[in-house]
């Protein structure tokens, strides 16, 4: 081999070097194994926002509730829904009873879910109960049936017992955080 050829064959071999050198990462160090290799897996994780949950009653209503007296908590469903006939009972199981009815559309309801924080005469929140609602189909569940009017069209009536109350309840706030439309 003489001279001449010498500079070629080395840019040569320069030029596969530094392929070799991009093909591998140019890291300078060996070659990951399959061992150290993490892998897609290894990316940071998607960050997504916390689920929302309804928010806890308040501890304390002010102003007083008055006797007797049934609240409907503002949130993103107090639009869509019209309560009617809401009571407080307090003889037996305390519990708020009244009718709801969808009243932005027509469409069938599947899941509706009615809670009632339960406060005495000063405004302290004594307890809480929740009325769930899911529409028949061949996946409910014979506890999940309901008679009488549907959350479509006429609306429905409702119970929401009271759970474990420290007291005799005066009044009572409804939220409405579940709805779920077709």
């Amino acid at each position: 081999m003489s001279l001449t050829y010498l500079p070629r064959a080395a840019a040569a071999a320069t030029a596969v070097a530094a392929l070799f050198a991009l093909a591998t990462g140019c890291s300078g160090a060996e070659a990951p194994s399959a061992a150290k290799d993490p892998g897609p897996a290894a990316a940071a994780p998607v960050s997504l926002p916390a689920p929302r949950s309804a928010p806890s009653p308040a501890a304390v209503l002010t102003p007083a509730p008055a006797a007797g007296e049934v609240r409907t908590e503002q949130g993103p469903f107090t639009d869509r829904v019209k309560l009617t006939n809401t009571r407080l009972t307090t003889a037996g199981t305390p519990s708020v009873t009244g009718h709801v009815a969808i009243s932005s559309d027509v469409s069938d309801t599947l899941a509706l879910e009615i809670t009632a924080a339960y406060y005495d005469a000063q405004g302290r929140l004594l307890g809480t109960g929740t009325f769930q609602y899911q529409e028949e189909g061949e996946d409910a569940h014979a506890q999940e049936h309901h008679d009488g009017p549907r959350a479509a069209g006429d609306g429905i009536d409702f119970t929401v017992p009271a759970d474990r109350l420290t007291g005799t309840p005066s009044a009572a706030v409804l939220s409405i955080p579940v709805l779920v439309n077709e």
